[in-house]
């Protein structure tokens, strides 16, 4: 309701200084559009009225993508639309606005040639008083050319796939966002820019006029502040102007300034006149963002950054909100979640969508249309011309707003001709913006990234850092969030190699970012369709790949035989969502616990497109279970409770650590700490008198005696006050004792010639035998060795295949070769290793949620099954499963594709691939025999996670039956 009061008292105001000085007659509505699929549009004159009137044009929303009613199109198409104008607006200064039209736009207007413009999400607008007939009918007709991103075969005027700088992450084809006609007097207000200068509390107001006489003359030019109360300054001047531009240079003191922040959204409205010929209004907020002693700092005083990924993808609209209220929804119920900003990729919001934002208070990042991947844009001579257009049209067209704190120009770049451009385009950004920080590239994958402080033009270096971890989060990759910004030493410290935890976009002593963290679930689809069937469009991606998502899903859990653990869809989403929460609420917990880390951007918001699983909120703007665990990690009061190791051999030396994290004023209050086992029993406790001061504090470190405890327990952490409970938690953990592991009686025989599996089989007397061809059938054979690179080894393999084909076992521990960074590299051994048909998934997951599924089998007694793996098996999961292996699974992963199909779509607007199922560990048979493989992380866990341990014993156990 404040948002609506709000709006309609500045609307009010807006048209009674108007009233007289400027006329707007909007063009919205109903258009014809026919699209020209060979190009022919230009040649056979479309664009004159009498052609395109005997054409077969079909009716079209303005503003609309097209693609709502002409499935997936890329091309060019002709719009047309008759509309008549007041007799009272001849003689005046009349001008034509579209607030963007993607990509090419040539404008007619009643049969004359008007102008064209390129560029896809900002304004442009054209003088045509002389062309229209006033009091008559009128024909306005465009020709668009929209972005080509899936056809090879395409190239329209020069425009062929990917060579318009954004991509279409977010669908947008044609006039999609408004168009109006202006009129006023000879003299019109053809740029204002307000700056907000805090350091005196005043605003500096830059005039742009265009005398459009060809004389030149005298006008009184008034400007005044105003907030919710009235007139807070003004002030009048008689300029002279010349035929053409003429720039003017205000500043106003405002007194008792109230700035504008995410906690109190306290908006001024500018408006100046131009005495009998034009008036203007923008909204500013007195506000500032920047970086002092190595902290984000809005109005003087710290902030820590929380901040929500934002794709802008609609369910029925695409790159519009279907309605108002939807965006409302979703920017309220990021601010719920404890977000203070929102992060817009590579497509600059519509302006209503930004209007709410300054409203409801929410920090915005100027995302530019540029997208820099690997691919996009294609590299033409024509690229840096375009780029240079996007980043001036973005920054001129929301350069008032209060929201938007920072210009975000790149992100990722992988090429050396767009990394040329990052020092260039910073420097026409601070040219056009002088108040606002300016980050080069987010990821700082291009020698790292630079941010300019407002007024600066010199670079700050710092950490931007992007991290996509899998789930479940372990204590190493915890530890390596925990390492940013960190010294070798400072490393060690935590109890690792530096190489282990190193990341090579951070720095150590520089302050850090983590401009992309998240995981992904696929949303719930069933509740999501049967929203689309309701109130959907079948024409566009989003309601076919839902549908997709969901048959598909279904079909590879029945075909993978885990329809026997998750025989609903619906159930399978909401799980797989639960994992997703968990790991988000650790990621974002490590990342807070990290004093040289000052913010974070979550990667979702919402889905969209390709990274549709990211998002906290579905498509159509609904709580995810992720968005609940990320919610709670965003708290302003925070405790990360914390045992390490997770999983503990009995008689191990464990701690319990709680660290305090507080963005608010100091308080007192009363630890409490207990852990409890699986019936709820509390087995220890304790109780500390703390201050819980602002920034991060370690509450508490105790040692933990588990040398007589068993099982799965649980520590709760609670901090209460006067106030009552001020923050709490909880942290699952699990003890082994000797009942749990005990070590197999059986022998097996072993390949393993680099001694990765022998010592530990040693060191726990577990009985066994080097391969070789008198080996017995009955006896399984473990194979560590993935790689045959001498003669011998490769004639033991062949002796193996014999083996196996004769009726033995063989138990592959490492059917995956991973090289290097094992979560981005994964191979699978050659026919000579293991000689059977083989496929690999990436099973990562990315902003993709994958379910490792445990079914109930003895290789996993005592140990969770029928189920995804969670916490317990957070060292062992496989980040690449096997494909194509058949349905005989112990464990088994489900997920969908990153990209839409071939290469042609990767990471387009089409959506994501169908749905997979891979096999962590399962059977294969070959010949009489079989092969069990496993691409789980057992080898390298053995001795130091009882959960290897324990699957390796009932491996043994089960195979030697």
């Amino acid at each position: 309701m404040k948002v609506i009061i709000t709006m309609v008292v500045l609307l009010a105001f807006s048209m009674a200084g108007h009233a007289g000085l400027r006329d707007v007659q909007s063009l919205d509505g109903e258009w014809n559009i026919v699209f020209d699929e060979a190009n022919e549009g230009r040649q056979a004159a479309w664009h004159v009225q009498e052609t395109f009137n005997e054409l077969e044009s079909r009716p079209i929303q303005v503003p609309s993508c097209w693609e709502e009613i002409e499935q997936d199109y890329e091309g060019v198409a002709t719009y047309g639309k008759t509309f008549k104008v007041s007799r009272d607006w001849k003689g005046k200064t009349v001008r034509l606005q579209f607030d963007a039209v993607n990509y090419i736009a040539e404008v007619w207007l009643n049969d004359h040639c008007v102008g064209r413009h390129e560029g896809g999400y900002g304004p442009f607008e054209f003088q045509v008083d002389d062309l229209l007939k006033f009091g008559q009918e009128n024909f306005l007709s465009l020709r668009v050319v929209g972005p080509i991103v899936t056809r090879e075969d395409l190239v329209i005027d020069g425009l062929g796939k990917n060579d318009a700088p954004h991509w279409r992450g977010a669908i947008v084809g044609g006039i999609w966002q408004s168009v109006r006609l202006v009129a006023s007097g000879s003299v019109t207000v053809d740029d204002l820019f307000v700056i907000p200068q805090l350091k005196d509390d005043t605003a500096r107001v830059q005039l742009q006029l265009e005398n459009t006489d060809t004389k030149r003359g005298d006008a009184r030019v008034s400007v005044s502040v105003s907030d919710e109360n009235g007139v807070v300054a003004e002030k009048s001047k008689k300029l002279k102007l010349l035929p053409g531009k003429n720039k003017a240079d205000w500043t106003l003191q405002i007194p008792d300034a109230k700035y504008w922040s995410p906690d109190a959204p306290n908006l001024y409205t500018v408006s100046v006149t131009v005495e009998g010929s034009d008036a203007e209004t923008v909204r500013f907020g007195m506000r500032e963002l920047t970086v002092k002693d190595k902290e984000f700092v809005l109005n003087g005083k710290p902030i820590y950054i929380k901040a929500a990924f934002f794709e802008g993808l609609y369910p029925t609209r695409l790159a519009l909100p279907d309605n108002r209220e939807m965006a409302i929804r979703e920017i309220q119920l990021a601010k719920d979640a404890g977000f203070n900003m929102i992060r817009p990729w590579r497509k600059p919001p519509p302006p209503e969508w930004l209007d709410l934002c300054d409203e409801m208070g929410v920090l915005v990042i100027g995302g530019l249309p540029i997208e820099c991947m690997r691919q996009w844009p294609t590299v033409t001579p024509e690229m840096p011309r375009r780029i240079e257009n996007e980043v001036r049209t973005a920054i001129l067209r929301d350069r008032n707003r209060a929201c938007i704190v920072q210009w975000e120009i790149f992100n990722e770049i992988w090429r050396k001709e767009l990394k040329r451009m990052k020092h260039p385009m910073s420097m026409l950004a601070r040219e056009l913006d002088p108040s606002r920080m300016i980050l080069d590239e987010s990821g700082g994958f291009a020698d790292g990234a630079n941010i300019y402080l407002p007024y600066e033009v010199e670079p700050v270096k710092f950490n931007d850092i992007h991290m996509y971890l899998g789930a479940p989060l372990n204590d190493k990759t915890y530890a390596q969030i925990l390492a940013l910004g960190m010294t070798d030493a400072e490393m060690q410290a935590l109890g690792y190699e530096p190489d282990e935890l190193k990341n090579k976009h951070a720095h150590a002593g520089l302050m850090s970012l983590v401009s992309e963290i998240g995981y992904g679930s696929i949303p719930d689809v069933v509740d999501n369709n049967r929203r689309f069937r309701e109130k959907g469009n079948p024409l566009v991606p989003p309601y076919r790949y839902h549908q997709m998502l969901e048959e598909t899903t279904a079909a590879v859990l029945k075909e993978s035989g885990l329809d026997a653990i998750y025989p609903d869809v619906q159930q399978f989403c909401i799980e797989q969502q639960k994992i997703h929460s968990d790991v988000n609420k650790r990621m974002v917990e490590a990342i807070r616990s990290n004093p040289m880390v000052r913010g974070y951007c979550v990667h979702a918001l919402t889905g969209g497109d390709w990274v549709l699983g990211a998002g906290l909120l579905d498509l159509w703007r609904n709580p995810k279970a992720s968005y609940y665990g990320t919610k709670e990690a965003n708290a302003p009061r925070y405790l990360a409770v914390r045992v390490m190791p997770r999983n503990i051999y009995a008689g191990q030396p464990a701690k319990v650590t709680v660290t305090g994290i507080n963005d608010l004023d100091a308080v007192d209050g009363k630890l409490e700490v207990r852990l409890l086992d699986a019936d709820g029993k509390v087995v220890k406790k304790w109780k500390h008198k703390v201050e819980l001061a602002g920034g991060i504090s370690g509450l508490l470190e105790e040692a933990l005696d588990a040398s007589k405890l068993s099982g799965a327990y649980k520590a709760e952490v609670k901090l209460t006050g006067k106030s009552g409970v001020m923050a709490q938690n909880t942290f699952g953990f699990n003890v082994f004792g000797a009942a749990d592991l005990q070590v197999p009686s059986a022998k097996i025989a072993v390949l393993d010639s680099t001694d990765a599996l022998t010592p530990f089989l040693k060191g726990r007397g577990i009985a066994f035998v080097e391969f070789d061809e008198t080996t017995p059938k009955s006896m399984p054979v473990y194979v560590v060795d993935n790689v045959a690179n001498t003669k011998p080894l490769k004639a033991t393999f062949r002796a193996l295949e014999n083996f196996v084909k004769q009726g033995g076992t063989a138990v592959y521990l490492q059917a995956m070769l991973r090289p290097g960074n094992i979560y981005w590299s994964g191979k699978l051994p050659s026919d000579e290793v293991l000689p059977i048909k083989k496929g690999k998934k990436h099973a990562l997951g990315l902003w993709v949620g994958v379910s490792h599924i445990v079914t109930d089998h003895p290789v996993f007694a005592g140990l969770p099954v029928n189920t995804m793996m969670g916490q317990e098996y957070e060292n062992v999961w496989s980040p690449y499963v096997l494909s194509d292996m058949g349905n005989d699974l112990i464990v088994g992963s489900v997920s969908y594709g990153f990209y839409a199909g071939d290469k042609t779509h990767m990471q387009s607007y089409i959506g994501p691939e169908p749905a997979f199922y891979g096999m962590d560990m399962g059977i294969v048979k070959h010949g009489d025999g079989r092969y069990v493989l496993s691409t789980l992380r057992l080898i390298e866990n053995l001795g130091s996670d009882p959960v290897a341990d324990k699957i390796l014993f009932n491996l043994i156990n089960w195979t030697a039956r």
